[in-house]
């Protein structure tokens, strides 16, 4: 009875103004669940009958609370923000990005980049990276379900005693695992030459094969007509699409953007619109018409939009052929139509003999970003390609 009477006592009634503020505070959260849990537990509601119980409340009243009270929940935001740049003891917390790119290393290593005008998609990617290696934290593969996983005995690290020793040690676990590095190695090593720790250079900016990363995705000519004709036999204009990403290397945008009156009949281009990425214009882009190409779509009677298909059932066509057809390359594509872009890279390459900077024109990639993907040149080519051309110069 005396219990029962306390808690009376200790309960509170409900009030979200006073309370949902007062459970950040005392939780150092802003997650409704974590809220709800802790109103439930600490405030009261009236029933029916007069009698006091626990205050029922749902998750999605606290975010509707924080929405409709803008200016108390980022008040709430920075409150915490400094909060935990000030603490001497870090937290999970501590890694939220609004919180994690204000601590003054991170935020120093930020200008830096800013100053040397890298893209700000590739300076979140860096800082992204060097937090999951102060957290330990195991990348997950694309399209793999599996929970998140942390390096065993890793703990948190703050960036400012991350050490070089530490990185080697997480390039280390990944490649253990048969996980992709060179992401975590380059940040890692941008990040350490930054601070000017001695051995920055230790940690290696190569790529992890010669190959690319997307080499072993090369089909062969005859096996790419087989795959182009199967999609036939399902949808004509489905194969139109396929063929024309192929021999242009032309992503899902432009296709859905071909439209007949942007061609240049006298000269066989057209012009596509490709999606913008994000903060910057959508991309013209011109894309040369090879004459089997122009024959096979007829284009000099075709009038309209080009490709008249839904994205989506293009794509659910393309990976139901690529599971017919190529089932152990089938799940290592996870974006089925883009894997046209793909073999248009690799194909156009050997055929130019590894003429980056054509190739890189044609599809409107970078020379970089080619190697990267499909490999560099090998030495057999280099030395045919010395053989051929030099005693012309």
């Amino acid at each position: 009875m005396i219990a029962e009477k306390t808690w009376l006592v200790t309960k509170v009634k409900y009030k979200p103004e006073r309370d949902i503020p007062k459970a950040v505070t005392v939780l150092k959260t802003l997650s409704p669940s974590r809220i709800m849990e802790w109103i439930r537990d600490n405030r009261t509601q009236t029933d029916a009958h007069g009698k006091r119980r626990q205050k029922n409340i749902k998750r999605q009243a606290i975010t509707m609370w924080f929405k409709r009270h803008q200016d108390v929940y980022l008040q709430l935001k920075r409150e915490l923000e400094e909060r935990e740049l000030n603490s001497v003891v870090i937290s999970e917390n501590t890694f939220q990005t609004s919180v994690f790119i204000k601590i003054p290393c991170m935020e120093k290593w930020i200008l830096k980049m800013r100053g040397r005008q890298a893209k700000e998609k590739s300076i979140m990617a860096f800082v992204g990276a060097i937090r999951q290696v102060c957290l330990g934290k195991i990348p997950r593969q694309k399209g793999n379900g599996e929970e998140i996983k942390f390096i065993e005995g890793w703990g948190i690290k703050h960036p400012r005693r991350l050490t070089v020793e530490d990185g080697l040690r997480y390039v280390s676990e990944l490649q253990k695992r048969g996980l992709p590095t060179r992401n975590f190695r380059l940040a890692l090593r941008n990040f350490f030459k930054s601070r000017y720790l001695e051995g920055w250079d230790d940690i290696s900016g190569k790529l992890e094969q010669s190959s690319g990363k997307y080499a072993h995705l090369f089909i062969s000519k005859e096996n790419i007509y087989l795959i182009l004709n199967y999609i036939k036999g399902l949808n004509i204009i489905a194969y139109r699409a396929c063929l024309f990403a192929f021999k242009t290397g032309c992503r899902m945008g432009g296709i859905q953007s071909a439209h007949s009156s942007r061609i240049n009949y006298a000269e066989h281009t057209i012009w596509v619109t490709e999606k913008a990425t994000r903060g910057k214009p959508k991309r013209e882009q011109e894309k040369f018409i090879s004459q089997d190409l122009w024959q096979e779509l007829d284009l000099d009677n075709f009038r309209g939009k080009l490709f008249n298909i839904n994205e989506q059932k293009l794509r659910d066509i393309c990976k139901t052929t690529y599971q017919a057809l190529i089932p152990d390359l089938a799940e290592e594509i996870p974006m089925p139509f883009h894997f046209w872009r793909h073999q248009f890279a690799q194909h156009v390459l050997r055929k130019t003999e590894w003429n980056y900077a054509l190739v890189a024109g044609l599809g409107h990639w970078t020379v970089e970003t080619l190697e990267r993907y499909y490999g560099k040149m090998d030495r057999k080519t280099r030395l045919e390609g010395a053989s051929k051309f030099l005693h012309q110069i």
